[in-house]
This record gives C-alpha cells, structure tokens and sequence, in this order.
C-alpha cells in the first residue's frame, strides 16, 4: 500500500519523520518528500520556488517513481499542493486525504483563503525578512515550550510566491473529478481557518469526515493517532499495491 505526506508550509520530511515510521510499521510503503526551497532543499533560491513548483514536484514524485493506487494526504499548506499534484496525475490516485488542510478552487491562492489581514502579515513578516521573497514562521497559535524548543530550528522560510500564487486547474471544469475525499478538523483552535473547509464538506455525499481534539501541529504532537487513523482511511478504501 502507497501513501504520499505532503507536509505544510515552514515545514518539511522532518516534520512526519514520526507519523512516516508508524505507517511503514503496518506495511505501508510510505513517501514524505521536503519540496523544493523548504527544510533540506531550502539552499534554493526562495525567488525560483512557486505553488507550482511544489505542484510539480509532487506529481513528478508519482509520475517518475510509477506510483499507482495511492492515498495523498496533505496537512495544512499541503492541501493546496496536493489539489494541484491529483489535478495533473489523477489517474495514480486512489484517494485524498485534506488533514486540518487548505481546500482551493481553481483561481485561488492560499492568501485568497487566509483573507487580506493574513496575507498582509505574511507581507509584512517577509519584507522584514528577506526584502519580500520568503516568510519566516509566524508563532500563530503558539507552540508549548517544550515543543518549541524541539521544532523552531527545523522549520525554515516559505518562499512567498508558493502562497501569493493561485492554482489554476490544468484540466477543464467538465472533466474535473476527484477520487475519495477525507477532510480531518483539528478542532483545539476554535478560531483557525480550517473550520471554513470543514464546514464546506461535512455532508457533502462526495466526501468523508472525521475530526481530532488536537492542535494544527498534528502530525508532530500527536503522531500515533495520525498514522492510524490514515491507516484507517487507506484500509477502508482499499489502497493498494
């Protein structure tokens, strides 16, 4: 069985070393690649890197490494890159989970759904940074001491045009179908913008829905109950080799 993590933004492989182990452990062949200008590959020029770079490194991970029959699960940020990835390759994709993740139409950029206030402090944050070409981690919601100690110095700065550009569909609007969907809320933070997704899907026919009592930081906090439940996910849809 395939699952491919695509972590969110600031972060990295790193970020589901834990949740990857756990999932490897119960037999499934498991992908977590750090995309272009982030974590280990953040030594590439924040002025080179996209949403459609990120795009385009998921998809060309499932069309070069011949991936078939696989759940994409992106957290957060991830959201919007795996929309993009299963829009190009989704003939490889058995299914999709969205964990506490960004859900994009065609048109939108992640700033379109973080609203002009959020987008206006990434603008901000990245112009005292780097002259405006990278966003350094904003400590929103704080993270526990303990943890903060562990994570801050593996996250790294997001190039500002991965959340400034809007993912357009490459495939006409009659042709756009979706595999099996799976939106999972973090429900700690009663005021983060996930809720919006949440409450676009939870019904829908088209999609499944379940929730965590834990934090956004969910795939690092809380590991275990992350690999099981896409464990569970992937089992009930029959992913497979």
């Amino acid at each position: 069985m395939t699952i491919l993590l695509v972590h969110g933004a600031w972060a990295g492989a790193w970020s589901w070393r834990d949740t990857a182990r756990l999932l490897r452990k119960q037999g499934f062949d498991v992908y977590a690649p750090s995309m272009t200008g982030i974590a280990e590959r953040s030594h590439v020029d924040p002025r080179q890197v996209t949403l459609s770079t990120h795009i385009a490194d998921i998809s060309g991970l499932m069309r070069y490494e011949e991936l078939e029959n696989v759940l994409v699960v992106g957290h957060s940020y991830g959201g919007m890159v795996i929309t993009g990835a299963v829009d190009r390759e989704p003939q490889r994709v058995a299914g999709m989970v969205y964990l506490d993740a960004f859900l994009p139409k065609s048109g939108q950029a992640l700033w379109d759904l973080v609203g002009e206030q959020g987008a206006d402090l990434h603008k901000k944050a990245a112009l005292a940074h780097d002259g405006g070409y990278s966003v350094p981690r904003p400590n929103v919601p704080p993270m526990p001491p303990e943890l903060a100690a562990q994570w801050a110095p593996l996250f790294t700065p997001q190039p500002v045009d991965t959340l400034s550009e809007k993912w357009v569909s490459v495939r006409p609007e009659a042709q756009r179908t979706w595999p099996r969907r799976h939106y999972i809320l973090c429900t700690t933070n009663k005021s983060s913008p996930f809720h919006q997704f949440a409450d676009e899907v939870k019904g829908k026919p088209d999609w499944d829905y379940s929730e965590f009592d834990a934090p956004h930081d969910v795939v690092r906090s809380h590991p275990e109950m992350t690999a099981n439940r896409i464990a569970e996910i992937a089992r009930g849809w029959g992913v497979k080799e």
